[in-house]
């Protein structure tokens, strides 16, 4: 071995802090050591063979010198028991664990894939994977390309290959630079010896070189990345419960440690606290019923009818009635009508009948023939007609209104309304978090809501299909109604004026989600707290969040001009004015007619008695005169 005097009069000084050692340091140590202290480290577990125990020895003792906390373990010594206690003496969640392997090619290979084979049996191994890093020096002339291995776990591997022909080559100055000074910033050929990364490209691991200068290596260069694999639920399930405590979907993958956590709109439920962690939630979404417009010329007739609702209608077709009944009392019982003389033969508005007409002429501005003569009965018309000027101003105005834009009606009001009508089948996506909360409610409408879902998906298992866009396709087809998340929904009602969305009043909360007990939760919540509280979260909302607005073609504005369609209840109106004046022709045709035949019937009787009469008078007058001759 090279020692460090050696070094110094090659021309290559050593670092700065290496002049306290007051001993001979060889060449393998001092590029350990400078790595190591490059790197930041302030304690180090040293792993060792048979073969390189001595260095390890004289790197421990080094590390001792600069202050740094070193312990030395051999490979033997370091089974999944010793890493356990190894790690369970710091729980700290921004613990990182640093190892140093000096070892053969072939032992270190068989060393690193030794841990994940017991990584999933408990969770501190698992955060093994995540909270350790790795600088491994290999005694070996083999070639590296054998660590080119797939099976590997860990990510922040570093290897510091110390071959026998580079050893030499340094002892020759062939990577050293002679200057009196090689290390100073002016100088840029006073390189480490070759250190590589274990870093995954697209399919698998390979071996990066880490471009150094001089001394100027950092944390960042040495371990650039960390690698992480995006996977989907085989089964294509948010997670809902199978039974047997066991879940499907992501939630099951947590549940099973298949995956170390879920990052997307993940609902936090109580049930699925049982088998996993969720960490602060990051967002609150509120859920609506995405269905398809029904058709406007379906009710085109009833435009008459939109500018009050039913209840206003009703109110006005009893006041009617109503006063009529209190103006005929006015006028009938008046003392001031007491000296008209006839007063039953005159049709005036002590007549019920023509108390109901004049009101009735009133709403519709225009009054009757009739006027009150007592101050009772003008002073109430007076408030009658108040009250018709009022109704009438305002339904002209909210008819203009009708008529010049297009009113959205949509059939029910939440999932009370969509569980109350029998046009719309409905569903949502199976193996979510709708299906368990659906599934474990007490609500009425809930359990209302899950038993339709069930009934639907015994004739039509699409209902709770776990494909979103296949959902949308089957509201398009009509006569479904489908639960979800209210931004999709925003968006497919943004995409297509088709659609059209009804609220609830049901929220998801929103976070990530984490196997139990795992080490990353504080991390994750420290992290979205300091997010939150940040405003970044409004911020990015903001830029990319989908704008609350109208679909795209009603987006467009033009001048709708009023069709024969849009008044067609004017002429309903008409006919049906004519068909009640035709049946009210009738009635009074009829009714006359009835009154015509007793007076028929009496005149008759009347003309048999006097044409009786008159024979019997002329056989009364011709007996006389047959006994006057006699």
């Amino acid at each position: 071995m090279t020692n460090i005097s050696e070094i110094s009069l090659q021309g290559c000084q050593p670092p700065t802090w290496s002049s306290i050692y007051p001993f001979k340091t060889n060449i393998v140590t001092l590029t350990l050591i400078s790595v190591i202290t490059h790197l930041e480290w302030t304690s180090v577990c040293i792993i060792y063979n048979k073969n390189t125990e001595s260095d390890a020895l004289e790197l421990q003792q080094s590390l001792s010198v600069t202050g740094k906390y070193a312990v030395m373990y051999s490979m033997e010594e370091m089974t999944s028991s010793k890493i356990d206690d190894v790690l369970s003496r710091n729980t700290h969640a921004s613990f990182m664990l640093n190892l140093t392997v000096l070892c053969s090619l072939d032992s270190c290979k068989s060393f690193l894939k030794q841990p994940f084979e017991y990584d999933r049996t408990n969770i501190w191994r698992n955060s093994l994977l995540h909270f350790s890093r790795w600088l491994v020096g290999i005694f070996d002339d083999k070639d590296l390309l054998i660590l080119e291995d797939n099976h590997i776990p860990f990510d922040n591997v570093a290897v510091i290959s110390f071959f026998s022909s580079g050893l030499k080559a340094l002892e020759n100055s062939h990577m050293l630079k002679k200057k009196q000074n090689p290390c100073s910033r002016e100088a840029d050929n006073c390189n480490w010896f070759p250190i590589y990364t274990l870093l995954w490209h697209q399919d698998r691991r390979g071996l990066s070189v880490v471009k150094s200068n001089g001394s100027t290596l950092t944390d960042n260069e040495i371990f650039p990345n960390a690698k992480y694999d995006l996977i989907g639920p085989p089964d294509g399930n948010w997670g809902a419960e199978i039974g047997n405590g066991t879940w499907n979907g992501m939630v099951g993958q947590l549940q099973r440690k298949e995956v170390d956590m879920v990052a997307t709109a993940f609902t936090v439920l109580s049930q699925r606290e049982v088998v996993m962690d969720f960490t602060q939630p990051y967002y609150y979404e509120s859920t609506s019923i995405l269905i398809k417009k029904p058709d406007p010329d379906d009710k085109q007739w009833t435009k008459l009818l939109d500018p009050f609702s039913s209840t206003v209608f009703l109110c006005v077709g009893i006041s009617v009635p109503s006063c009529a009944l209190l103006l005929f009392l006015f006028e009938k019982y008046n003392p001031f009508y007491r000296k008209v003389k006839d007063k039953r033969e005159i049709r005036e508005l002590h007549q019920f009948s023509e108390s109901v007409w004049y009101m009735y002429g009133s709403l519709l501005t225009h009054g009757g023939i009739h006027i009150a003569a007592s101050t009772a009965g003008r002073t109430f018309l007076s408030c009658w007609w108040i009250f018709c000027i009022v109704i009438v101003a305002t339904y002209s105005g909210n008819f203009v209104a009708v008529l010049s834009v297009t009113k959205e009606t949509l059939p029910f009001e939440g999932i009370e309304g969509l569980v109350g009508q029998d046009m719309y089948k409905w569903g949502t996506i199976g193996g979510s978090g709708y299906e368990t909360i659906f599934k474990n409610s007490k609500l009425p409408e809930r359990e209302e809501f899950w038993d339709g879902v069930l009934k639907f998906s015994r004739s039509d298992p699409s209902v709770l299909r776990g494909d979103y866009d296949a959902h949308i396709l089957k509201v398009l087809q009509g006569g479904y109604a489908f639960l979800w998340d209210d931004i999709p929904n925003e968006i497919s009602v943004t995409n297509s004026c088709e659609l059209a969305k009804i609220s609830t009043d049901m929220f998801s909360t929103y976070a990530i989600g984490l196997p139990n007990n795992s080490p990353f939760e504080k991390i994750f919540t420290d992290g979205i707290i300091l997010t939150l509280e940040s405003g970044l979260i409004d911020l990015w909302m903001a830029k990319v969040w989908p704008q609350h607005r109208s679909c795209r073609e009603s987006s467009l504005t033009s001048t709708k001009p009023i069709a024969i369609f849009d008044i067609q209840i004017a002429f309903y109106i008409i006919g049906g004015g004519i068909c009640l004046a035709v049946l009210s022709l009738l009635a009074e045709y009829f009714k006359i007619k009835c009154q015509k035949c007793p007076q028929k019937q009496q005149r008759t009787r009347d003309e048999d008695d006097i044409q009786e009469k008159v024979n019997y008078e002329q056989t009364n007058s011709r007996n006389k005169n047959t006994r006057s001759r006699i």
